[in-house]
């Protein structure tokens, strides 16, 4: 199964950090780009982007990438911000403001690569997705569009909100939500809509195809799901991502609503609950100078995607390491790593040349062997096993200016005493 994917015009983002424009495109049963919808994100204010009343496709979300504006707010909204919501709906506020949402425009990947790529407007369409975020906009036809004028309904607060309350929950001067409510549960309208329930309401930056890369999309999470054994079960991205908690929801109503955290901003606890580490290790004990021997494998068994997932630049570092009985780097013993990801050509389409990630149910191995020499200190050693996830290779971070500690997440890491002799 393969899903269609808006039109989203892009300057590519951290797999692929310096490479020119890319139009993406509705894929058709013909296979050929919807040119009519093939637009960039250029144009006057009041009219950029696709009408929030009414999309394309009759849903929720458009069908092809643009700012969002709201030329006039309703009379009970006096902002767009994320603090208007937060004086009653309190705590999903604040799991929102843990998350990736809201730094997706200021995390410090984000910044480099927008920053090597001299600023380009176009990552703003999922990153910045209101109007009112957008402190240039570039004027013209498409792409091509050169000209930039300061955008006069900036909102620099706003700015750094990343994909704030609005972006998904305002629609038609209403709140739209996955419940219903009864007339008088709130002080403003609220509509429920089955989208906010399903893989609608990810899809729109989480599916990216390019023309000619139809198989392989560049950005495929919704496609991989879609293959899944969890899409078949009927489960979708929210039951993992957004799963129910009890609360306060609003005001002092305690009932049950779906956590806003989503994966917390790649918090370790969330990214372990989808892998399973296993090692298998010949001895407990090794007499220096010989050879033990150890395997290490990694399981996807708790996503619902391939791990990992969405940009191409993301990495998972399966890694083996032994420290001495003092707690140093073993002498004359290597570090080992697996790497897993996908690897894909530098120039449009993207064509995918390798994928080592690991598909919902599937196990990859490192195979790992020691050797103590014979004049090293006897005592307990230990095997330090890791699993950890970069938001780019490492072998990127010069080049973009950042800090190990900025890109990596530990994952899980085990240390396993060793007896050596």
């Amino acid at each position: 199964m393969r899903l269609s994917s808006p039109v989203f015009v892009l300057l590519s983002c951290i797999g692929c950090f310096s490479l020119p424009f890319v139009v993406f495109a509705v894929e058709d049963p013909e296979g050929t780009p919807d040119e009519a919808s093939a637009v960039g994100a250029s144009g006057p204010a009041e009219t950029s982007g696709p009408a929030l009343s009414s999309t394309e496709s009759g849903g929720l979300f458009p069908s092809r990438l643009g700012p969002l504006s709201y030329p006039q707010l309703p009379a009970w909204l006096p902002s767009l911000s994320a603090q208007t919501c937060n004086a009653c709906h309190g705590a999903i506020h604040d799991q929102w403001a843990s998350s990736g949402h809201s730094k997706a425009a200021s995390n410090p990947v984000y910044r480099a690569v927008v920053s090597a790529l001299d600023e380009p407007d176009l990552c703003e369409e999922c990153h910045q997705p209101l109007l009112a975020q957008r402190a240039l906009l570039r004027m013209g036809p498409g792409a091509g569009a050169t000209e930039e004028v300061v955008n006069p309904r900036w909102d620099p607060l706003l700015a750094g909100e990343g994909v704030t309350c609005v972006v998904c929950h305002l629609r038609d001067d209403q709140i739209v939500g996955p419940r219903r409510l009864q007339k008088g549960q709130a002080p403003h309208p609220v509509v429920a809509h089955d989208e906010m329930r399903g893989p609608e309401a990810c899809s729109f930056c989480h599916q990216l195809s390019l023309p000619g890369n139809g198989d392989h999309p560049y950005i495929d999470t919704l496609g991989e799901w879609a293959d899944s054994p969890h899409a078949e079960a009927g489960i979708v991205c929210q039951d993992c991502h957004m799963p129910k908690e009890s609360g306060v929801i609003a005001g002092s109503r305690y009932a049950a609503f779906a956590s806003h955290r989503l994966t917390g901003d790649r918090r370790p606890e969330a990214l372990a609950r989808a892998l399973s580490l296993d090692l298998s290790l010949a001895s407990p004990s090794i007499q220096r100078g010989d050879t033990l021997h150890a395997e290490a494998s990694l399981t996807n068994t708790g996503a619902g995607h391939e791990v990992p997932s969405g940009d191409p630049g993301h990495r998972l570092e399966l890694r083996i390491g032994v420290v001495d009985a003092s707690g140093k780097p073993a002498r004359g013993v290597e570090t080992e790593s697996l790497w897993l990801g996908r690897d894909v050509e530098e120039v449009p389409p993207f064509l995918e040349r390798a994928n080592s990630s690991l598909a919902p149910g599937t196990r990859r191995s490192l195979s790992y062997r020691f050797s103590p020499s014979k004049k090293s200190r006897p005592g307990e050693w230990r095997m330090e096993v890791g699993v950890y996830w970069w938001s780019v290779p490492p072998e990127r971070l010069k080049q973009l200016g950042l800090e190990r500690s900025e890109v990596i997440r530990k994952v899980v890491e085990r240390s396993i005493p060793i007896d050596v002799r």
